[in-house]
């Protein structure tokens, strides 16, 4: 049989080795945390600037959209007038 006071020692010794090793995982989960905080954040502030930058391009495109309609309904009312005046130089010869 072994000595209790050896026995004690190696209880001792495993006690502090697992609050070592417990120290240990807690800094690394610590420093896991920080570094997935950090990611989030970073995420965080671009997800940010790719809305501003849609909400800027939308209303980019509204505007060209906007303009487009414009020129169409130019266009549109041109055609009109082209075709009435090639209407009257028909009916003129």
């Amino acid at each position: 049989m072994k000595d209790p006071r050896s026995i004690r020692l190696l209880a001792m010794l495993a006690i502090c080795s697992l609050c070592w090793f417990s120290g240990r995982a807690s800094a690394y989960n610590a420093t896991i945390l920080n570094s997935l905080a950090r990611s989030r954040d970073a995420l965080l502030t671009q997800r940010v600037h790719l809305q501003d930058a849609a909400a800027e391009t939308q209303t980019k495109i509204t505007e060209y959209q906007n303009k487009l309609d414009s020129i169409n309904s130019y266009l549109t009312d041109t055609d009109n007038a082209l075709r009435d005046v090639e209407s009257a130089m028909a009916r003129a010869n």
